[in-house]
């Protein structure tokens, strides 16, 4: 009977602790960083790659998470003053843990997003404005996520071996909220993105947090002969609160952090090339037993 009773006791503690969310959260939204060419269209690939330190307080869950995301990614001019964006992603998580090495992973399509910005200021292409010291750009617009990347986890099955966070989409349609402004004076400029995403409830009853991203981006133009070369520095950060199982939170998810960015930009005809990191600053995550490690993206991309 004690035997017994000590397997049911194992059960539930297994059951608590695979059910729990401290993991890096791939289906966070990303940031755009310096744009292609503000006035022309262009369509490329881009490849991310975030770490994390999970469970940091547990010498049985302690894990490290890797997250690559590979997306096709467009902007288009289908109208005068509007601007759309699509985005196309491919995952690749990667979950090992330290205490035997048990590695999770899960490859395939991502959740897609497409958004719709409206131009209400942009005195760039005013030809009268030319001599003018100040030029800027607000962008003001939103969109959809849809639920294109497989979401497979059941909060109630302890054979589970990640968790939702960890899954390749968010199993529901979601709705990003983005505001982007460009103030450039010469060959310096200020870029500020600010992008708030209301997230639905997936069907397995899980409801992803809304988010808050912020990012704030000093740049540098420079000219070589027929290239250009756009440097940058700055920071972007995340807000989130807690997510909801079933109406009710799950306390070890959200948080914040601020990160330190810089960025290289290269643009040779009606090519870019674009190399990114980012270096954490400080952060506040899962109750503190989650860490976000230094990322970097990469991408290319064609004007047309």
């Amino acid at each position: 009977m004690r035997y017994k009773l000590f397997v049911f006791l194992i059960l539930i503690g297994w059951q608590n602790l695979s059910a729990c969310d401290i993991c890096g959260c791939v289906n966070g939204g990303s940031f755009f960083g310096i744009l292609p060419q503000g006035q022309m269209q262009f369509a490329g690939v881009r490849y991310r790659q975030n770490s994390f330190d999970s469970h940091i307080g547990s010498k049985l869950l302690a894990a490290q998470e890797t997250f690559r995301t590979t997306e096709i990614w467009t902007r288009l001019y289908p109208v005068k003053n509007v601007q759309l964006m699509a985005f196309l992603p491919y995952q690749q998580n990667q979950q090992t843990r330290l205490s035997d090495s048990f590695k999770a992973e899960l490859e395939g399509m991502g959740d897609a997003n497409l958004l719709l910005h409206y131009n209400v200021i942009n005195t760039f292409l005013d030809t009268t404005r030319l001599h003018k010291k100040w030029n800027h750009q607000l962008l003001v617009g939103g969109g959809i996520k849809a639920p294109t990347g497989a979401y497979q986890f059941d909060q109630n099955d302890i054979s589970e071996v990640a968790n939702a966070n960890f899954q390749l989409g968010t199993g529901s349609w979601d709705v990003p909220l983005n505001v982007i402004y460009t103030l450039k004076k010469h060959e310096t400029g200020l870029n500020i993105n600010a992008t708030y995403k209301i997230n639905g409830t997936n069907s397995y009853g899980y409801h992803f947090a809304n988010q808050t991203l912020l990012s704030l981006l000093a740049f540098r133009s420079v000219y070589v002969g027929n290239a250009n070369l756009v440097l940058s520095v700055g920071t972007n950060s995340e807000f989130k609160r807690q997510d909801l199982v079933n109406g009710e939170r799950n306390h070890f998810t959200g948080g914040w952090y601020v990160n330190g960015t810089a960025g290289i930009d290269l643009y040779y005809r009606k090519f870019g090339l674009n190399l990114s990191g980012q270096l954490p600053i400080v952060q506040s995550l899962s109750n503190q037993e989650l860490k976000l490690n230094e990322g970097f993206s990469v991408s290319l991309s064609r004007m047309f």
